[in-house]
């Protein structure tokens, strides 16, 4: 028997969990005032989201929370109470991107489902084991995957999965973006993107030059990515066993939950309709289906995203990709249809009233049975109390999720009870009901989310010693990431501790090279990729790991030399911190955090801590590549291009061939020279020069102004370059 798919809708407001809910979602997935990832929908405060949970499991449905932020440390212990409360009414899961939360909330709320965001980017079955470890029982994957991917992500990992199916695409990796952060403050990461990806931007070559098919428009949208529909190629979701399908829209209108929900709901109901029957006629979906859905929300097109399809033009809108607006007449026709209140629970009823006996009052739904009983019955001294006007009275359910299917009266004659005495009986049944139903699901939910896995506590076997050495003349050991050969050289040169060389070009340890010889890992980690990673463990001293699935991989395979987690994989508080303890010798702290929340951190778990204090921030880091958009990919020649945007500013681009993915990074090199004796800076135990776009002579000036002693005078250090950014190190983001 095929398994049942949940139909999971956003709700990002109170109406639009109404509108959900009255359109056929199993479940609803919402977020508090606070640690959601879209900070700017409505939200529901605390006491909507109790009133919204008792509704949703009287209906039988669930309430998924997002506390999909990365989370500071200070406000750790608010998000784990605020959880808790709502753990106490029944809620029926979290949706988690932070593993500080992931881990607070197990030890919190031992019995939440815990669900991993689609923002820790998951893209395999190592990462899934990883958060299995940690308490997870579902993963929302990258939307990059492909169906094939998302099959064998579910056969692999053994865990439920939950995919998208329709609404906005990221051109970043989900969580890996930090273009809004970066440019304006607004972290993508704590629910505030600006929709960076949505502004025009020029395509440049290597030279600089206007690129490709676009080269002659002077403005255009080339990382902006069509809406996802999937109602055409529906069955292949459905057979590949996934587990809920799940529609974006947290920051769209309730109509708009409401009725793409109707939508789904009515083509998954007909999909196992017509399997029951043997598939006799093709899967056809209706023109004015497909017309309704796009009246909803109208961006320029849709598509079908990764699933069939692998980055390139068609995946992109390229024209003006903005909101262009809805049809008034079908957001009317949605409003009538389903914002107009609940559906109700059809019960059955029997009251019994006779004189000098008390009122009784028995309802029943779903073989949950509950009574009340009223006042005495009286005999009437004037007109008796009929038995229709007994039923007319108790019939009365009102705002109640409950309506009469049949309801017995057994009665005497010549009786009278008050009719506020029958309104009393009928307030106090339903609410005894309402309370039988309540428990019973709280109940059965609490069973269902017993942890099925024990976390795997475990001490890495890691290399004796440390990871660096010290440098004649440096305040600290100093890592160096270089992309060429020249950096490499030029690194070497200088005299840095631990050389860390890119694993997408052939990059040589350097003749004569003392230090530690690491290799980076490529940002991205797809299935393809398991035998080449074996290849990179072989001849370095160490590794730098982008990915959850990479850290996984290499403790899976034994991988005996040092470990350094980069900052993509994000640690904003202790209980993220520990999680990765067992796993890495070394972190790279986040560069979205800032001077206050890197020193809180600086004691937070046994990882020696690394700051960037030199690099270009990757931005994004996307399947999308800009050389294929322009129609210009010959899949080799490895690179940077250029997005130059409204301001003139321009975005260095690496087009990682070998990997086939992009790296956007910001226009302005980070650099930190004027605060390398902030505390935040000398608490750590090594600095990290990334080189990027440098070439060999601005290379070595760079690395010469970082590992020289500080010259005399009021100047401090000299530093090379005119422009620069100090990121998020004095103001960290929203």
């Amino acid at each position: 028997m095929m398994h049942t798919v949940e139909l999971l809708a956003p709700a990002g407001s109170r109406e639009a969990f109404l509108g959900a809910l009255s359109a056929g979602a199993d479940a609803v997935y919402l977020a508090g005032q606070k640690f959601g990832a879209r900070a700017y929908a409505g939200n529901f405060t605390e006491e909507e989201l109790i009133v919204s949970l008792r509704e949703a499991h009287l209906l039988g449905r669930k309430i998924y929370l997002t506390v999909n932020t990365l989370t500071r440390e200070e406000e750790l212990p608010e998000l784990t109470d605020f959880v808790a409360r709502m753990y106490e009414q029944g809620l029926d899961g979290v949706i988690v991107q932070d593993l500080g939360v992931i881990s607070a909330l197990r030890k919190r709320c031992p019995g939440l489902l815990l669900h991993a965001s689609t923002q820790l980017s998951v893209t395999g079955a190592e990462s899934v084991r990883f958060l299995k470890d940690l308490g997870v029982c579902r993963v929302v994957p990258a939307r990059e995957l492909s169906l094939k991917e998302m099959k064998q992500l579910k056969e692999e990992g053994g865990i439920e999965v939950e995919a998208f199916i329709h609404g906005a695409m990221c051109y970043c990796y989900s969580g890996r973006c930090l273009m809004s952060g970066f440019l304006g403050g607004r972290s993508g990461n704590r629910g505030r993107c600006a929709g960076t990806c949505r502004l025009p931007y020029r395509v440049l070559d290597p030279e600089g030059r206007p690129a490709g098919t676009d080269a002659g428009k002077k403005e255009y949208y080339p990382i902006s990515m069509k809406d996802m529909s999937v109602l055409d190629i529906l069955p292949d979701l459905m057979d590949a066993g996934i587990d809920s399908f799940k529609i974006e829209g947290r920051m769209k209108k309730p109509e708009y939950a409401a009725g793409v929900t109707s939508v789904y709901r009515r083509y998954i109901d007909y999909f196992y309709k017509w399997d029951r029957e043997g598939r006799k006629s093709p899967w056809r979906v209706k023109k004015e289906d497909g017309a309704w859905l796009t009246s909803l929300y109208i961006r320029t097109e849709i598509g079908t995203g990764y699933y069939y399809q692998d980055k390139g033009r068609d995946m992109l809108t390229i024209g003006l990709p903005g909101y262009a607006g809805a049809d008034p007449a079908i957001l009317e026709e949605v409003r009538k249809r389903y914002l107009s209140g609940l559906p109700k629970l059809g019960i059955k009823g029997r009251a019994f009233l006779y004189e000098g006996q008390e009122a009784v009052l028995e309802v029943e739904y779903d073989k949950i049975r509950a009574s009340a009983r009223g006042i005495p019955v009286s005999a009437a001294q004037k007109r008796p109390v009929t038995e229709a006007e007994i039923r007319d009275r108790l019939s009365k359910t009102g705002d109640t999720l409950f309506v009469f299917d049949s309801l017995q009266v057994s009665c005497g004659d010549g009786i009278f009870i008050p009719n506020g005495a029958l309104n009393a009986l009928r307030r106090d049944a339903l609410s005894a009901l309402e309370e039988a139903i309540l428990t019973e699901r709280i109940r059965k939910t609490k069973e269902e989310a017993e942890p099925q896995t024990e976390r795997n506590d475990f001490a890495r076997a890691s290399c004796p010693g440390g990871i660096y050495k010290e440098g004649d003349g440096m305040p600290l050991p100093v890592y160096v990431s270089a992309v060429t050969q020249a950096q490499a050289d030029a690194a070497a040169g200088a005299g840095c501790s631990v050389l860390i060389a890119d694993a997408s070009p052939d990059i040589q340890r350097p003749a004569g090279f003392k230090g530690a010889f690491f290799r980076a890992l490529p940002s991205v980690f797809r299935i393809k990729d398991r035998r080449r990673m074996t290849d990179f463990m072989k001849g370095c001293d160490g590794l730098m790991v982008r990915t959850l699935e990479q850290l996984e991989f290499i403790r899976e395979a034994g991988f005996e030399g040092q470990v350094l987690a980069d900052a993509s994989i994000y640690q904003w508080n202790g209980e993220s911190a520990a999680c990765l303890d067992a796993y890495a010798d070394a972190r790279v702290l986040s560069w979205e955090l800032d001077r206050r929340d890197l020193k809180n951190l600086l004691d937070k778990g046994s990882q020696k801590n690394i700051m960037m204090v030199y690099g270009r921030v990757p931005l994004m880091v996307s399947e999308g590549c800009l050389k294929k958009t322009e129609n210009v990919c010959s899949g080799r020649e490895e690179g940077f291009w250029k997005l130059l945007d409204r301001k003139n500013k321009q975005f260095p681009c690496r087009t990682v061939c070998s990997f086939c993915y992009n790296v956007i990074y910001n226009s302005l090199p980070l650099s930190l020279h004027q605060y390398l004796q902030d505390p935040a800076v000398t608490g750590c135990d090594a600095m990290l020069i990334s080189l990027t776009t440098e070439d060999a002579g601005e290379s070595r000036r760079i690395l010469k102004a970082f590992m020289q002693p500080a010259e005399a005078g009021e100047g401090g250090r000299s530093f090379p370059l005119t422009e620069y950014t100090n990121g998020h190190f004095r103001k960290g983001v929203l």
